[in-house]
């Protein structure tokens, strides 16, 4: 039997009919493997998706959090200018 490489694919020419199938087995167990892989990672991707959107959602919740106390900061600092403004033109 002998196996040859074009690209990823192998081309099976065996040498007898039981060389096919041991061949055949082969290449199922390999893509049996390959899928099995494929689905773990696809398992392992969608978890690390979501944890990544909960922590973009997170991260902009905080976000509009900061925004919001920064404008009451920015109107804090105002009136305490015009109380002192007024303060002063009082005096």
């Amino acid at each position: 039997m002998r196996l040859t490489r074009l690209g990823r694919l192998p081309i099976v020419k065996p040498n007898s009919a039981e060389g096919a199938i041991e061949v055949s087995e082969k290449l199922v167990k390999s893509l049996e493997t390959k899928v099995d892989n494929l689905i773990d990672l696809s398992t392992e991707l969608k978890l690390e998706n979501q944890a990544l959107k909960k922590r973009l959602s997170d991260l902009q919740h905080d976000k509009r959090d900061l925004l919001e106390r920064h404008r009451q900061a920015g109107d804090l600092i105002d009136q305490s200018i015009n109380r002192l403004k007024t303060l002063e033109n009082n005096s």
